[in-house]
């Protein structure tokens, strides 16, 4: 019995698949357990300036967790903080940021493994919140 050509192909190049996906799990194993964080929810109290980002990312661990939070202003950085944990799976970090109604605030969260997870907000009134 002979194989058709492109069925040997199909079979090699399978296996050259399978081979480099191997090579890859076993050079960089965190990867395959780091997730990006699930979610950012923001609130912001006009009156005390301060921005309020609640972070969830699951199943962290000593060298798996948010390491970075970055706080943009209408596109303009304003605050990068690194961390070397964080609490718990999910957690709320208090930043002072001058704002006024209509600004933008932007969140990103970063996974020391992989990933990141972004949130925006606009700046409303006291008790009114502007819809995004």
């Amino acid at each position: 019995m002979r194989l058709k050509k492109s069925g040997g192909k199909r079979i090699i190049s399978i296996g050259i698949l399978i081979f480099a996906a191997a090579v890859f799990l076993t050079l960089y194993p965190g990867v395959v357990g780091a997730h990006s964080p699930g979610e950012v929810k923001l609130d912001y109290d006009l009156p005390a300036q301060t921005l309020q980002a609640t972070i969830t990312h699951t199943r962290f661990s000593e060298g798996h967790y948010i390491n970075k939070v970055e706080i943009r202003k209408n596109g303009n950085l304003v605050s990068l903080q690194e961390y070397k944990s964080q609490p718990s799976e999910t957690f709320t970090y208090s930043y002072k940021v001058t704002a006024v109604a209509g600004d933008v605030l932007e969140v990103k969260a970063y996974c020391s493994k992989f990933g990141s997870k972004e949130e925006k907000l606009t700046v409303g009134a006291p008790g009114k919140p502007v819809p995004k």
